[in-house]
């Protein structure tokens, strides 16, 4: 924001604060709406940052559903806003998308042992459909996307920056993953 760019948030303030973000709100290039991603929203924006989604166990199994609607409906609608505007797309996934690995370590051909019924499916499944949109949509679409791994690279960075702060380390996985760079890490 301090380079010019236009941010605009959109929270449900479900498990969030608004006083997360409350040092933002008097800055001129800074929005934020109470919105759902699982209902559609017209926008102009460049880029999209598609965070949504409880993480935490007992959070997502307090309802079901709801998470499995904010991975499914909530990318659709987002991935229909940046087909729409023309955006780049990045979708924060999460390797819980493969289960309870049976190969340690984990090769790039390895596609998982998943349970697709148990307590943790509504955010394992959900997030697994949602990479399967991100991919359909450039494949069918040509939308530009970007898919992070996000507890990978929380761990892999938090490491690196020795535990620096969340909210450095998001930016920092923003800048990594919407890089126009070949990845290399």
């Amino acid at each position: 924001m301090s380079q010019g760019h236009e941010v605009v948030v959109l929270n449900t303030f479900f498990t969030g604060r608004k006083a997360n973000v409350e040092h933002w709100l008097h800055h001129p290039n800074f929005s934020l709406v109470r919105h759902d991603v699982t209902q559609p929203i017209l926008l102009e924006v460049d880029q999209i940052y598609h965070l949504a989604c409880l993480a935490s166990p007992p959070h997502y199994q307090y309802n079901p559903v709801k998470t499995i609607k904010t991975s499914t409906m909530g990318t659709i609608n987002m991935l229909g806003l940046a087909k729409r505007v023309k955006a780049r797309i990045l979708l924060a996934s999460t390797s819980e998308i493969y289960g309870d690995p049976t190969v340690h370590p984990q090769p790039e051909s390895y596609w998982g042992n998943v349970n697709t019924i148990g307590p943790r499916a509504c955010y394992d499944e959900g997030k697994r459909v949602a990479e399967t949109m991100m991919y359909a949509y450039k494949n069918q679409n040509g939308v530009s996307i970007r898919v992070s791994l996000f507890n990978t690279s929380y761990i892999m960075l938090s490491l690196y920056y020795n535990h620096t702060s969340l909210a450095l380390i998001i930016s920092v996985i923003i800048i990594f993953v919407m890089s126009t760079a070949p990845r290399t890490a």
